[in-house]
């Protein structure tokens, strides 16, 4: 498959589509900023092709996050994808190494992913997910089941350096509209998109690898589209971070230093505030020099 990009087909004689893609480049900009431990790469990349692939099935202008906080060893991970095809990603936590195993139930089985879309105009859209399921690709089927109820197959695959991911879903019934021949023919091509492999992806084109899984279906495959790592931070957001702590809070943090320096967790960013220039950013001017 083409590196960082993902591609969108659709079956000629059946109500579905797919997406497939692959991160190597965008991957591992994303996780530059932070030395993180393998288990962690793993899961973060699993997330990216996640956010990536959930991105695609929405007509919408904005970002779309994949978020789990609170559990003991990782405190936050979370992964974002823009309507740009942009990638972003990032994780706290604490007594993991890369000797660790990265077992998806017995780090985050006992959290809730937070799904948030967040368009650029309109009100904020989240959906709570539980992590019941042994993996996140299941976790995410689960998901669409309950908010589409259309049948939805993914697989997340990454080894720390590749990060892939394969989508095929459901469209309103248009080609069957019989119930009975729909669940027929989604358990048909579910069985054998079931049969693709993590080194299928990263070896084999898109072209190929949808002649290999649906040989005797026609497919229509789409130019791929290339994703890239960007990060959204500014001092604007920085300062608007540092405001929404509450005048009392800042000011006490003022008094003890009166320039406060904040790195972007996303992309390592650095960025120096005083008190003039929090509130020329908030205003969205620049202080006087």
């Amino acid at each position: 498959m083409q590196s960082d990009s993902s591609s969108r087909f659709l079956m000629a004689n059946a109500d579905l589509r797919g997406y497939l893609l692959q991160l190597n480049e965008t991957y591992a900009d994303s996780l530059s900023a932070t030395d993180y431990p393998l288990p962690i790469r793993i899961l973060l990349g699993e997330f990216l092709a996640a956010a990536a692939l959930l991105s695609e099935t929405i007509k919408f202008k904005g970002r779309l996050l994949l978020q789990v906080k609170g559990l003991e060893k990782i405190t936050l991970l979370a992964a974002e994808a823009s309507s740009e095809r942009s990638l972003r990603c990032v994780a706290r936590f604490q007594d993991l190494s890369d000797g660790d195993t990265p077992d998806f139930e017995a780090l985050l089985g006992d959290g809730t992913l937070v799904v948030t879309i967040e368009p650029e105009h309109g009100e904020r859209y989240q959906s709570l997910v539980p992590l019941t399921a042994p993996n996140l690709a299941q976790c995410l089927e689960f998901y669409f089941g309950q908010s589409d109820q259309l049948g939805t197959q993914i697989m997340l695959h990454s080894d720390g350096e590749t990060a892939t991911g394969f989508l095929l879903q459901q469209l309103p019934a248009q080609l069957e509209t019989d119930k009975t021949k729909r669940s027929d023919q989604w358990q048909h091509f579910s069985i054998l998109a079931g049969t693709l492999t993590h080194a299928e992806q990263i070896a084999l084109s898109e072209a190929a690898l949808l002649k290999r899984l649906f040989v005797e279906d026609a497919v229509e495959l789409f130019p791929p589209k290339a994703l890239r790592f960007a990060c959204t931070c500014s001092r604007t957001r920085m300062a608007n971070a540092l405001i929404a702590l509450g005048e009392a809070e800042l000011q006490s943090l003022l008094a003890e230093q009166t320039e406060l320096t904040l790195n972007c967790e996303f992309c390592g960013a650095q960025y120096e505030l005083d008190g003039e220039a929090i509130a020329a950013e908030a205003r969205g001017d620049r202080p006087a020099h």
